[in-house]
């Protein structure tokens, strides 16, 4: 049987996603604790892969096996198996391939505007407060739609296509607190902290917004990768049942 499962996690403690021989992921750590439970190997499969230290409000899996499972006992005894950083909110049985089947995946980085790094919003990149939000914001509308975006694209993964499609794409501030809202049909590697990492250049004005819409989807080529630590797994919404 085929289940789909969501999790939830701070990555901050782990190398990422993958599972990797020498450094703690997330699908280590979930794989070893499906395996005490369910008394059986097993491997699962990620809806994508998050880099080192990101984390997720929600992120999807599939495993097999041929036991029934109980979903509440089930969340029960996998949630006092695994750390406290990672939970398991939710298990279905289903049909659904958490990578290949079609979806919008939404990422959220949270900043955080001042002067100094506030202690209690260790969780937020600190921004400068003569940033420009409209020039960013007009930013965002450049990016919406189906592009190459070679240009966002870190090296050290190989894709067929580097076409993606950005359904929307936002910012929303309260008080002094700024998140960023992206939601595609997939992304390449690094790219939405590059995006996350172009758009501040445009915000400290060091990036001419009328230059980079003549070359965004040409020849412009992201230097600047925005931290990893502050970067969220926010939703996936899969387009068939």
């Amino acid at each position: 049987m085929k289940y789909l499962m969501t999790i939830t996690y701070d990555g901050k403690n782990y190398n990422g996603f993958q599972r990797q021989n020498d450094k703690p992921t997330i699908q280590s750590e979930v794989e070893h604790a499906l395996e005490i439970l369910l008394k059986e190997k097993i491997e699962i499969i990620g809806s994508g892969r998050t880099d080192a230290k990101v984390s997720a409000y929600k992120q999807t899996i599939n495993f097999e096996t041929d036991k029934q499972i109980d979903k509440d006992k089930f969340i029960y005894s996998m949630n006092g198996i695994l750390q406290n950083d990672i939970k398991v909110l939710d298990i279905i049985q289903s049909n659904i391939h958490a990578r290949f089947t079609e979806k919008k995946k939404t990422y959220l980085y949270k900043m955080y505007i001042s002067e100094f790094a506030h202690p209690l919003y260790k969780d937020r990149l600190t921004i400068s407060k003569n940033i420009d939000i409209k020039a960013m914001k007009k930013f965002l509308k450049m990016i919406k739609g189906t592009h190459d975006f070679i240009g966002f694209k870190s090296a050290g993964s190989e894709v067929n296509s580097t076409v993606r499609t950005i359904y929307n794409a936002k910012l929303i501030k309260t008080n002094s607190k700024l998140d960023f809202y992206i939601t595609g049909n997939g992304f390449l590697y690094k790219m939405v902290r590059n995006i996350v990492g172009t758009m501040l250049k445009v915000g400290e004005y060091k990036l001419d917004l009328k230059e980079l819409k003549q070359t965004i989807f040409k020849t412009y080529k992201s230097t600047y990768t925005a931290p990893s630590e502050y970067l969220y797994l926010y939703d996936i919404k899969y387009l068939k049942k």
